[in-house]
Formats: C-alpha cells, structure tokens, sequence
C-alpha cells in the first residue's frame, strides 16, 4: 500500500513539475513582452502609467520570488517523498507536520518565529518543560541547535520537516554505525577526522553544510572536522529529547 502511495505521490510530483515548468516558460514570455514595452515607454521617455501601479521591475522581481517558492516547495515534498521512503515516517504523519506548520505559520512566511515554533511542538506533544525566571531554556536550546544552528529567528518549513522525521523515525542508526559512515568517507576509509570536500563530494550540498556547520575542528589538522564528536552530539540530543 505504501509502495502504490509513494509512487502516486512521485507521479504528481513530476506531473506538477512538467505543468508548472511549462506555465512559467509561458508567463516568463509575457514578462519578457512586458520588459520590451517598458524599454520603449523609456526610450520614449515616458516613465508614469496612469492604467497600473506596477512596473517591469517590480514584476520581474515578483516573478523570481514566485518561482523561487515553486521551486522550494517541490524541494521539500521531494525531501518529505525521499524521508517517508527512507525512514517509513508515513503519509499521515508528514501530513500533520505539515499542517501543524502551516497553522502556526500565521503570516504564510513559510518559516516560524522561535515563539512560534515552541508553540508548535508542543501542539504536537512535546513536553517542553517551563524554565524558571532568569534560567535557560535548555531543552528548547537543544532543539533550537538542531534546527536553526545559524540564530537567526526563524525555523524554516525545510528544516522543521527534518527535524520532525528524525524524531519520528524508528529506525535511525546507532553511533557507532553512523560513525563508521562518515569514517568511510575518509580519503583511505580510516581516518578519525573528515574534510569539507569529502562531505561535499559524497552528500547532497545541504547535508553536508549541516554537517559542516555542526563539527567541530579536529586538533593539529588544518581544514580537519570531527565526525566523532558530531555523531555523538546528535545522538545526546535524541537522548535529551526522548522524555519529550
């Protein structure tokens, strides 16, 4: 049964991806059309148009960040296809997730405020304890390094979706076989650190700038990361959040 869902699920994908390319070559053409009669309103020097407050460029710049948001979006349903396939989170897990973001996400900015996001965890069922006044918030700044490592306030819908699958999977690697993973991606197989090329070169480029962004320096070994160290934080982090 889940196989048939994947793969309807994989059919609408690539059916949406064939419809919306076409629908945005042929959008794209009237912009272009837009752009030319702009050029010559200039060239005419005419630059006020009684009959619309917009503009090429302001269009244009529309355009991009419709396309770009088409764009992440079936990113993401992919990544949510790839994880469910993966990890066996099903159907209507991804589904609550989803709409559970949404539901918080109140000014549709795909992304939720660290107040937001708290909100939504525990609407979810986790059991974020109340830190006293003037203490911090330790199990949330755990989570917090998971999903948004940079700080910059914001949980994005990508990053909450990973977070949410790698606590929901039942059947995530133990340390020592995801150490031996990344020791495996060493030049020769054996070594105790890794490079930033070799992630790079064997894991899609967001995964290995999580990574990246995560490990810390390995000792005495210019460019070097410690693998170790990060699989065994990711593996705290689980553990600090199981009572969750």
């Amino acid at each position: 049964i889940r196989l048939r869902t994947d793969n309807r699920i994989r059919e609408a994908v690539v059916s949406t991806q064939s419809t919306g390319h076409e629908e945005i070559k042929k959008r794209r053409a009237i912009l272009r059309e837009i752009e030319e009669l702009s050029s010559h309103l200039e060239q005419a020097m005419v630059f006020d148009n009684k009959y619309t407050t917009h503009s090429a460029l302001t269009l244009a710049q529309q355009w991009d960040q419709l396309n770009e948001f088409t764009r992440r979006m079936l990113h993401t349903v992919q990544d949510q296809i790839e994880s469910q396939s993966r990890t066996g989170v099903d159907e209507d897990e991804l589904k609550e997730f989803t709409l559970m973001f949404k539901h918080f996400d109140k000014d549709r900015s795909g992304r939720l405020d660290h107040s937001e996001f708290k909100a939504c965890l525990r609407a979810l069922g986790f059991d974020l304890p109340v830190p006293a006044e003037g203490e911090h918030d330790v199990t949330f700044e755990a989570i917090l390094d998971f999903v948004d490592c940079d700080r910059d306030g914001f949980v994005r819908l990508e990053e909450y979706m990973q977070f949410m699958i790698s606590r929901t999977t039942d059947n995530v690697a133990g340390t020592d076989e995801l150490t031996e993973a990344f020791q495996s991606l060493t030049e020769g197989g054996d070594k105790s650190f890794i490079t930033a090329t070799e992630l790079y070169s064997a894991m899609p480029s967001e995964q290995a700038k999580y990574c990246i962004d995560r490990m810390e320096k390995f000792p005495d070994v210019p460019g070097a990361l410690d693998y170790s160290n990060f699989t065994k934080s990711i593996f705290q982090l689980n553990t600090s959040l199981a009572s969750c």
